[in-house]
Formats: structure tokens, C-alpha cells, sequence
């Protein structure tokens, strides 16, 4: 793949987004950045220990579940717990804690991983509870909103892009991003349309920051609007940019939301390879047309499919096929409390485990998020962007509601 441009080391500082990005998807190392967007680890970083800033995502975790079952009025005579869930409250906490205490670079190596492997684990382990015939048919109905969003999102901000006299790529890179999952998306199209580095980090703020408010709002304008848990999960699955943002909102509605939720933002993830060589190839006829060929990009775009899709899948097919047994220990009875051969069942214990795993990479998407770095987005894609989300987010709500999900 091609160098975006030959930028000098002293401007490495304005990429520091792409280093977040490349994982915000569950955990893909395989995106290739451009050489300036690549950070150049010290021999101290290479041989620091995780433990340091896993064991400060894992506190924080510890600290969202304790502040989630406290009472809080008014909701003490309801629920008798405060409405907001552990994973939104972690990714609260490690913003607080990220944005007003400046950790050392070693803890960052740990905050990574909670993100980059957690995040993709519990996802599959989340597969545990699931019938595979509701993945499918949830599944299959984000593929359809997520083709149509797509399209709509593509369209869209290219021409508003064309209205606000924006650069057509930037609105193409808008649009992808808008349309499947955020920087990431972003991240893979820019070296295949030849997109200007300004561009790319623009966009890349510019939809980060959209996808952060969304997952504040949604909740809220889920609970004014009455929505069910399935309805809400498929249009905040829909309607949120990146993956962590969306398992956040969606768990931070109800169980069930949650899940819903991250079955369609994995439909939608799956479109990002095809969406990235549909593109390629136009963009590639356009400049045949211009200078009578270009150089070809090589890409792997199978690498482009997060493997922790066909993870959550199998594991889904596992627990509908009733391959995931309940384990029964043969032992004294003291040993277990006076209750003589226990069980346990395995997918209750995955379900906690995908739990507790994607509160802490909630935590690390929060440590990770810097209020400095949005300051990047300009006010023309902010706008373009804005209104574009807007007008997909009641599309898809109306079509749910329209289809009766």
C-alpha cells in the first residue's frame, strides 16, 4: 500500500489518532497506516509490563459495578439503583480520569490491551447466550439497514460535501466512516482513494466525536421514545459509529439491547472490506480516465474482516446446538456448602466472563479518549458530518418502526 504522503518526523505528532483507531474495531492489527501514522516504540515501551495500566482499567471497573448498584434517588423507589449501566459508567470514570490526571506511557500499553484484546473476547464469549437463529435474523436485517445506510450516508455527504465546497474525497471518507464503523473505516479507504492527510485526520476527529455524543444521547432519547430493547439495539447498532461506542450504548440501555446491538454492528462491520474494494475500483476507473492508469494497490482485503466476528458466530451456533454443557462436580458435600455434586453451567460463566471483559475495555476506550485530540475536526465536516448522522439516525428509526422490530 502506498505512502499517503512523506511528512516529516516533527509532524508525527498530528497523527496520534491512528494509533487509537487501528484497534477500535475489536482488536484488528491488520489495517496499515501510513508510515508517518505508525509510532515508533522506545526499547523501554517494547519491554514494559501491561499490568500497569490493565490493573488501572480493571480498578476502574471494579469501581463502575460498585457506583452502578448504589441507590440514587429518585430511581431508589423503582429499581432501587441509579439507570446507568457499568460499561457507560467505566467509559465516564476513565474519561474523568484520563482527561484531568496525565498517566505515564508505560500504562498505556495496558489500557491498550484491555481495549484491543478484552474487547473482542468478550464479544465472542457474548455468543454464548445467544440462539444462532436470532443471530441470523437480527443479522440479516442490519445487513439490509446497513446496505441501505450505506448507501444513503455515501450519498449524502457527497453531496453535502459538493454544497459546502468540501473536498470530494473528504466527503467520501465522511461517508464511509458515517456509514460502517468510524475511523477505522476511514483509515483503510483514505490510501485507496490517494485521500490528502488533512483529510484523513479530519474525518477521522470529525466522526470519533459524532460517534462519542451518540452514545451519550441515544440512551436518553431511547428512554423519552419508549423504545423496546430490540428497537434500540438495532438502530444505536445502526446509528454509532465505532464498535466500543456501540456496545456502550446499547448495554448501557438493557441486556438485550446490548446484544441486539453488537449482532448488528457486526453485520455492518462485515461490509467493510466490500465497501473499501467497491471504492478502490471506482476510484481507480476515475483516474484511468484522468491520466490513463495508476499504480495498483495492494491490499488484503480479507484482512479487512475482523476475526472475532466468525468467533461470536461459532460460539452462537455451539449454544444452539447444545454443545455448551453444564459441568457437574462430584465431591464431598462440605466442600460446596452442604449442596452435594454441584453444577455450573458453562455459558453462565461465559456470559459473566464476556461481561466483565467488556466493562474493562470500556474503561481502556475511556483512558484512551482525549478531549484535545477533537479538537482536530473542522467546522464545515463537523456540520456535513452532523447533519448527515442526523438524517440517517431518523431514517433508520422510522424504517424500524416502519418494520416492526
Amino acid at each position: 500500500m502506498p505512502e499517503i504522503s512523506d511528512a516529516p518526523a516533527s509532524e508525527a505528532k498530528d497523527y496520534s489518532w491512528a494509533e487509537y483507531l487501528d484497534y477500535m474495531e475489536g482488536g484488528s492489527d491488520v489495517l496499515t497506516l501510513p508510515p508517518q501514522a505508525r509510532p515508533k516504540a522506545t526499547v523501554a515501551e517494547k519491554q514494559a509490563s501491561p499490568l500497569p495500566g490493565l490493573s488501572v482499567a480493571v480498578g476502574l471497573s471494579i469501581a463502575a459495578i460498585f457506583l452502578s448498584e448504589l441507590p440514587l434517588w429518585p430511581f431508589t423507589l423503582q429499581d432501587k439503583r441509579h439507570p446507568i449501566e457499568p460499561v457507560m459508567l467505566a467509559i465516564i470514570l476513565g474519561m474523568t480520569f484520563s482527561n484531568v490526571w496525565s498517566l505515564p506511557k508505560n500504562f498505556g500499553i495496558g489500557i491498550k490491551f484491555s481495549v484491543k484484546k478484552l474487547l473482542p473476547l468478550g464479544i465472542i464469549f457474548l455468543g454464548a447466550r445467544l440462539d444462532f437463529v436470532a443471530v441470523l435474523k437480527v443479522g440479516s436485517a442490519g445487513i439490509f439497514l446497513s446496505l441501505l445506510e450505506t448507501i444513503v450516508a455515501l450519498s449524502l455527504l457527497m453531496f453535502l460535501a459538493k454544497k459546502m465546497n468540501l473536498p470530494p474525497k473528504l466527503g467520501l471518507l465522511l461517508g464511509v466512516g458515517t456509514a460502517i464503523c468510524g475511523g477505522t473505516a476511514i483509515v483503510a479507504t483514505a490510501p485507496v482513494i490517494e485521500a490528502e492527510e488533512k483529510d484523513v485526520v479530519f474525518s477521522v476527529a470529525t466522526v470519533t466525536l459524532l460517534g462519542l455524543l451518540a452514545m451519550f444521547l441515544l440512551p436518553v432519547l431511547g428512554t423519552m421514545m419508549h423504545l423496546s430493547e430490540k428497537a434500540f439495539g438495532v438502530w444505536a447498532g445502526l446509528a454509532i459509529h465505532q464498535t466500543p461506542q456501540v456496545v456502550a450504548a446499547g448495554f448501557a440501555y438493557g441486556k438485550t439491547a446490548g446484544e441486539t446491538a453488537t449482532i448488528v454492528k457486526l453485520a455492518r462491520v462485515c461490509l467493510l472490506a466490500p465497501v473499501v474494494f467497491l471504492v478502490g475500483c471506482m476510484h481507480a476507473r476515475a483516474q484511468m480516465k484522468l491520466d490513463g492508469g495508476m499504480e495498483k494497490k495492494n491490499i488484503n482485503y480479507f484482512h479487512l474482516f475482523p476475526m472475532f466476528v466468525l468467533g461470536f458466530l461459532g460460539m452462537a451456533l455451539l449454544r444452539t446446538l447444545g454443545l455448551i454443557p453444564d459441568v457437574t462436580f462430584h465431591s464431598h458435600a462440605a466442600l460446596f456448602g452442604g449442596t452435594s455434586n454441584p453444577r455450573f453451567s458453562l455459558a453462565s460463566v461465559f456470559e459473566n466472563f464476556s461481561k466483565y471483559c467488556i466493562i474493562i475495555s470500556m474503561a481502556g476506550v475511556g483512558l484512551e479518549t482525549k478531549f484535545s485530540a477533537m479538537k482536530q475536526t473542522g467546522a464545515k465536516p463537523f456540520l456535513a458530518s452532523l447533519l448527515a448522522a442526523l438524517l440517517i439516525g431518523i431514517l433508520i428509526l422510522g424504517l424500524i418502526k416502519a418494520l416492526g422490530i
